[in-house]
Parts: structure tokens; C-alpha cells; sequence
């Protein structure tokens, strides 16, 4: 059976959904599927078996822009071409794409790894309530927060209303897999005309071995960057508040940071009087990332939005780490019946976060060390790679 794989990105570049992406690909060449993926990553991770197609169209950056380019006559001629070697469509990324697969009548499965069918950004914040008028200024924070851009702002305010197309293009696809039953709640009651053809199936994890010592003096990640949904505010608070008692601690910062916070963390490292306060990383390789995790004393997630299931409170828990979350989105559905679930904090809640890094900070590298095995040993029977497997075969066979 031949699949034909849509992806905007693939990994090494993006996040979590292309990781996932990436696992899945690996995990369908590996059952005999003959696979090409097309995609916009100019250099993406080989995997055996599979083949690559390039279209530099998936880089265009202005989101309407780059779905008018996919209605083109000439454009869909060119896909629809291309549609008609293959069995099924696979589409984690490329929604404007699902038309022109049914109209060949293909089966097509779209993997939902963000909220696009339902917000124009892609992220739903928490306990923010629904409506057109609530979306307009919800889009409009969204950008003046998150990317400190006026013109983005009013544009994605103005553009918010277009969602609906994208939940109409979503809607023809025979299956659509959510990764995790909140993610499918949120969908569900925002557009119940998906509830059918929505099945919940979680993310494969990576195989990867965890790192058997933690860093001399405590130390947590943050791995947000300076996003304010990701929680990069709540953050500084929150650790300013520890360092102050505590002036041993490190935290290592992994992602993306403005100028302007580089130098915030700079200042605040010199008048702490502690230059090993806080570390910008950057972005750092994904291995290189699963080491520090696994060395750290807890990972910090104090998410703002509704997180579908974030790698990284996975591959902290396989790198034998605690995270230290917010009960938000699917986080809840990773951690629950293990030690990390005493662990979550309430979305914002400062004191909460405080309290719960001195807890860590309580325990003995001993105690650290034995808490992170059984993580580890409870996320790999939770997320059972045979499991996720059949479930995803039978979708993909059924």
C-alpha cells in the first residue's frame, strides 16, 4: 500500500509535531508501507524506505498566502497528479490539500498535533472562552504577547474569522487522530461536526536511554524560550523567587530568546550575584537537549495554553527526570499514577511553581534518581510502542 505523506516541515526541523511525524513515517516503512513525503524542510531526516519530495511553496510564511498558493488551478493540477500513485493521504500539515484527495477519492487521514481546525494561531489558551468576537481579541493578544508585533496582531485579528475554512477542509478527511482525549474534547466541543471522525491515538516516544548522574549544584530546564504561552513570565517570577533563598541553583534556559531577554537574564544573573543563574542555551540539538534533561533535577512546563501533549514532559519522564508542569491540556493524561502528578501546578500559579521546585529541591540526588527509574519505567508502559503502533495500523489498514 503506498502513502503519500503531507507535511508542511519534517523533522529535525519544528517541534513536537514533527517529531512525531518522523516516528510515525519510521514506524510505517517499517511495516511495509511504501511511503514518499512531501514537505518544505529543504534537509530532512533520512529514514530507509522513504522517499522525499521538496515543494519550497510549504516555506511561504503568511498562512493565507500559503493556502491561496495550494488553491491555484495549476497547483492542484500538479497534486492531483501526484495524489493519484498513492492509496492513502496522510496529512499532519497541508489542510488546503484535503480537498482535492477526496475529490480523487483517496482516503484521508489528518493528524491534528495543534488547534488550527479551531484558531488561527493553532494554540488555544487556557480558560479562555469561545466565540468569534472572543477569538478576534484573543488573536490579537496572542500576537502583541507572543511576538511583540503590532502589524501581526491586527492582521491575525482581521484573519481569525478564516479558521472556518480550515475546519471545512478538515472535515472531509475520513479520520482525524488527536494525541490526547483533551485535545479531542477541545476539538470536539468547538467543532462537533469532527466528533465522528475523530479518534485519539498518542505519540509514539523516542528511543533513548536516560543519563545515570544529575549535575553537581540543583539544577532545572526551562525549555520555552521567551514564549509567553509557553510561560517564559511565569518562569522568571517564579525562579527569582527560589535564587533568592537559594543561591546554588542553575537554570538552564533551551529555545529561542529575544535580544531583550538575553540581556534581562544577564542583568538579573549579575545582580543575583550568580552569573550561573540562568544559562541561555538557544536552540540546542534534540540529543544534546535529552542529556541535559536527563542531568537536571526537574524540567519545567508552566504552560499557559492547552498543550496537546507536549514531547517534552515525555522525554523528561523517559530521561529519568521529574517534570514540573501545569495540570493543562494533555499533561495530566502523561503523568497520571506517577510521582509527576503530585507535581502539577495550577496554569499561573507562581506560588504553586515555587512550591513545588523547593519540594524537588528537598530531595536527595539518591531519592532523584530513583523517583526518575520509575518514571521512566511508567511512560514507556504507558505510551507502549506496540500499542501505538497497532492503533495507528489499524487506522491507516482499516
Amino acid at each position: 500500500m503506498k502513502i503519500l505523506i503531507i507535511t508542511e516541515h519534517f523533522w529535525p526541523e519544528g517541534s513536537g509535531g514533527t517529531l512525531a511525524t518522523y516516528l510515525i513515517t519510521k514506524l510505517l516503512a517499517r511495516s511495509n508501507f511504501r511511503v514518499t513525503v512531501i514537505t518544505g524542510t529543504y534537509d530532512p531526516a533520512k529514514i530507509n524506505g522513504v522517499n522525499f519530495i521538496y515543494d519550497e511553496a510549504f516555506r511561504i510564511p503568511n498562512k493565507p498566502v500559503r493556502w491561496l498558493y495550494f488553491l491555484n488551478p495549476l497547483v492542484k493540477k500538479r497534486y492531483k497528479s501526484l495524489m493519484k500513485k498513492f492509496n492513502i493521504i496522510y496529512i499532519p500539515y497541508g489542510y488546503p490539500l484535503i480537498p482535492l484527495a477526496k475529490e480523487l477519492d483517496k482516503k484521508v487521514i489528518v493528524h491534528l498535533h495543534d488547534y488550527q481546525p479551531i484558531a488561527y494561531n493553532s494554540t488555544i489558551m487556557h480558560n479562555r472562552p469561545n466565540g468569534l468576537v472572543c477569538n478576534v481579541k484573543t488573536e490579537l493578544a496572542y500576537e502583541l504577547l507572543e511576538h511583540d508585533d503590532i502589524k501581526r496582531a491586527i492582521a491575525g485579528s482581521l484573519l481569525a474569522p478564516i479558521t472556518t475554512l480550515c475546519r471545512a477542509w478538515v472535515s472531509k478527511a475520513d479520520v482525524i487522530i488527536c494525541v490526547s482525549r483533551k485535545q479531542a474534547e477541545i476539538i470536539s466541543n468547538r467543532a462537533p461536526e469532527l466528533v465522528p471522525k475523530i479518534k485519539v491515538v498518542h505519540n509514539p516516544i523516542p528511543e533513548t536511554s536516560p543519563v545515570k548522574e544529575k549535575l553537581e549544584n540543583p539544577t532545572f530546564t526551562y525549555t520555552g524560550g521567551g514564549s509567553y504561552v509557553k510561560g517564559f513570565h511565569i518562569f522568571i517570577k517564579a525562579s527569582l523567587n527560589v535564587l533568592k533563598r537559594r543561591n546554588n541553583i542553575s537554570f538552564m534556559l533551551v529555545g529561542d530568546f529575544r535580544d531583550q531577554y538575553v540581556n534581562l537574564l544577564k542583568k538579573l544573573s549579575k545582580k543575583l550575584n550568580n552569573m550561573q543563574a540562568y544559562i541561555p542555551l538557544g536552540y540546542i540539538p534534540h540529543e544534546e537537549a535529552l542529556r541535559l534533561y536527563s542531568k537536571s533535577h526537574a524540567v519545567l512546563i508552566p504552560s499557559i495554553c492547552e498543550e496537546p501533549l507536549p514531547y517534552v514532559v515525555m522525554e523528561a519522564m523517559i530521561m529519568g527526570t521529574i517534570p514540573i508542569a501545569s495540570r493543562i491540556g494533555g499533561i495530566p493524561e502523561i503523568v497520571k499514577g506517577t510521582y509527576a502528578e503530585k507535581l502539577l501546578f495550577t496554569p499561573g500559579n507562581i506560588s504553586e511553581l515555587i512550591d513545588k521546585m523547593e519540594h524537588v529541591l528537598s530531595l536527595s540526588k539518591e531519592r532523584l534518581i530513583d523517583i526518575g527509574a520509575k518514571l521512566r519505567e511508567a511512560v514507556l508502559k504507558k505510551f507502549n510502542e506496540d500499542v501505538i503502533k497497532n492503533q495507528l495500523l489499524e487506522i491507516f489498514t482499516d
